[in-house]
């Protein structure tokens, strides 16, 4: 009897063992992409990041089968990073919004093996056979402009950053699909900005609306600039303005400036969740459209690994380009069929209290390329 119950103590313990042994989590490496010589775009692109990481250890907190370790990569080029990101072992790479040569990291991303997901907008990752995919593929260009179509803009000006040309540029040209009208006049805002300023009454001149495709300081300084010199213009970012201070560096001048991006649903800002997380844990500095960015990153992440079902990088690239939908930050969402996240764009105000939503998502643009109506 006591030999039998030694075997039957023994054969039980090892089914528990067994039971908990595979149900501990696995971990998951994840690089983080970012140029830490920036200093332009540091803030943005730095809390696009942090949110990135944020929502790791809010999704560590729910998953019995993944645990997110972020690995930092100094590299700044494409080939090198993710050459870098090989001799790590990581299952995926998480490209900042103003990694140098993004273009390159569809070509980089093929050689290595290694799944990319590029927090940069635009359309030149907007291919179907590499291994990159993005949360937010669309600047909100053509959804700014068309709000500003529907908020009776007849003429404006643009200024813009002597930085990030392919941002700047394609930006400009998705805000003239949505608006119906090219700007009249473009600045580039870099180098001696005194003497730049000194020229914004003769650019602001005879325009009833501003457009500023500028990252979130130097937006603020052109902002207040116009406001001083042209009371009550209308005045258009690009989500490249969107930070924590940009409300403390415009101050009472930046009510009612207006951005694009991803239209979250009610509960996302509004302090549970994720947000709740972030706000109880670390603060409430980084906007809700920001923390967006990292939660559905790392939800697009999960999502792929649980399909995977390991955290070989070429498994879970696979394992991404299957991805048809996912639950994001604006509800269940599509991916397009280059693994894209689609999500509804809307409208957002600044204000004291930060970025407030002003409109539902615009109806999407025909092949045409001339807006819809934009929804009240």
């Amino acid at each position: 009897m006591t030999k039998r119950w030694i075997l039957f103590s023994a054969a039980f313990l090892c089914i528990i063992s067994l039971f908990f042994w595979r149900r501990s989590p696995e971990i998951v490496s994840v690089a983080l992409l970012f140029d830490g010589r920036d200093t332009t775009g540091a803030v943005v692109s730095r809390q696009a990041l942090q949110s990135v990481v944020l929502a790791m250890e809010h999704f560590n907190a729910f998953s019995s089968s993944w645990k997110f370790r972020p690995v930092l990569l100094s590299e700044t080029d494409p080939s090198s990073a993710l050459k870098a990101a090989a001799k790590k072992n990581v299952s995926a790479v998480v490209g900042g919004i103003s990694v140098p040569f993004p273009s390159l990291l569809s070509q980089a991303s093929n050689r290595f093996g290694i799944p990319v997901i590029s927090l940069a907008p635009g359309s030149f990752l907007a291919k179907g056979d590499d291994l990159v995919f993005r949360p937010r593929p669309e600047s909100g260009g053509r959804t700014l402009g068309a709000e500003a179509k529907r908020r009776g803009m007849t003429a404006y000006s643009a200024i813009v950053s002597g930085f990030e040309s392919g941002y700047v540029q394609e930006f400009i040209r998705d805000f003239e699909a949505g608006a119906g009208a090219p700007p009249r006049r473009t600045m580039v805002f870099s180098g001696d900005l005194n003497k730049q300023i000194d020229d914004f009454e003769r650019i602001a001149a005879g325009m009833d609306a501003m457009l500023l495709v500028l990252p979130d300081w130097l937006a603020a300084i052109a902002l207040r600039e116009l406001r001083l010199r042209k009371p009550g213009i209308a005045v258009y970012a690009s989500n490249r303005a969107v930070s924590h201070r940009t409300p403390l560096l415009t101050g009472d001048t930046g009510e009612g400036m207006v951005t694009a991006a991803a239209l979250l649903r009610d509960w996302f800002p509004g302090g549970s969740g994720f947000p709740r997380f972030v706000a109880e844990t670390y603060g409430e500095h980084i906007p809700p459209i920001t923390l967006s960015i990292g939660y559905d990153t790392v939800a697009m992440l999960g999502a792929a690994l649980d399909r995977a079902g390991t955290t070989d990088p070429g498994a879970v690239a696979r394992a991404f380009s299957g991805l048809e939908r996912i639950e994001s930050s604006a509800g269940p969402a599509a991916l397009d069929a280059g693994g894209d996240l689609s999500l509804p764009q809307g409208t957002y105000s600044l204000t004291q209290e930060g970025w407030i939503p002003i409109t539902r998502p615009s109806a999407s643009l025909p092949a045409s390329g001339a807006p819809d109506e934009a929804a009240p």
